[in-house]
């Protein structure tokens, strides 16, 4: 999730948008007919039932898909960002996930937008200084609803710091640092737990925790076990696309990042 450029231009993908960012000429920016269109395909085709099925599913027929940084914002320049609220053509790591999980929990295309923004904001307001921007200290505590945190034998507890302050200065929000404890699998028990096969077939998230001083979390996706083959990790790669690929290999190419949190959805 890069949040400064290029300060983090060694990271995966963006929680929110980069506030140096000049911003877009046009004020406002709605979902268009063809966006709601494709969400009415994806959804019509989801399973009934199960909301943890309906985001697998969903999930999936979102693979193939451009990776594109930073693709939503408030859709009105007066709350932040001008850039759309949904969109289905392109996704960074934190929109891939939302967009997935807003289209599990709706009934229809009608309700899309308002479920969206209550993932993204704190309470629903859509206003850039409310969107949850930083993953371990806001959006994860602000979608317990939707998602628990899973403890794992051989887990490590460290103290983070999240640089808020500079952040949302950059758009005139006075927000001091915090500290949050931040438990994880490290990487190396990650590799040795999910190179094996899985004994169940199940969706869950995960967070990339790495070295950067400020911001922890650098990227996210879905953790895909199917029993009897190695977990995957389901995610919108800087390698251009929403793509799957072995977790344990993944983890052992990207040595920057140093553990994972997991969440399990709908707990």
């Amino acid at each position: 999730m890069i949040r400064l450029i290029p300060l983090l231009a060694l990271a995966a993908c963006h929680a929110g948008s980069n506030p140096n960012q000049q911003p877009s000429k046009q004020a406002i920016q709605t979902p268009t007919d063809s966006t709601l269109a494709i969400a009415a395909r994806i959804m019509a085709n989801l399973p009934a039932g199960d909301p943890a099925t309906r985001l697998e599913a969903a999930s999936r027929a979102l693979l193939g898909r451009p990776y594109l940084l930073g693709t939503l914002g408030e859709g009105d320049s007066a709350k932040g960002d001008p850039k759309p609220r949904l969109r289905l053509d392109a996704f960074d790591c934190v929109t891939f996930i939302e967009t997935s999980l807003a289209m599990a929990i709706s009934e229809d295309t009608s309700s899309l937008l308002a479920r969206m923004d209550s993932i993204r904001y704190l309470d629903g307001t859509v206003q850039w200084r409310l969107r949850n921007h930083f993953f371990e200290g806001e959006w994860l505590p602000r979608n317990r609803r939707w998602a628990k945190l899973v403890d794992f034998p051989g887990d490590t507890t460290e103290v983070r710091s999240l640089a808020r302050k500079g952040f949302y200065a950059k758009r005139g929000a006075t927000v001091p640092d915090t500290t949050i404890p931040l438990r994880m699998v490290p990487s190396a028990k990650a590799i040795e737990r999910w190179s094996k096969a899985s004994d169940t077939t199940r969706i869950r998230g995960l967070a990339l925790v790495g070295k950067v001083e400020g911001y922890p979390v650098l990227h996210t996706g879905f953790l895909v076990e199917r029993k009897g083959e190695p977990a995957r990790i389901r995610h919108a790669s800087q390698r251009g696309a929403v793509l799957e690929e072995p977790l344990f290999r993944y983890l052992q190419e990207k040595k920057k990042f140093v553990g994972l949190v997991v969440w399990e959805w709908f707990p």
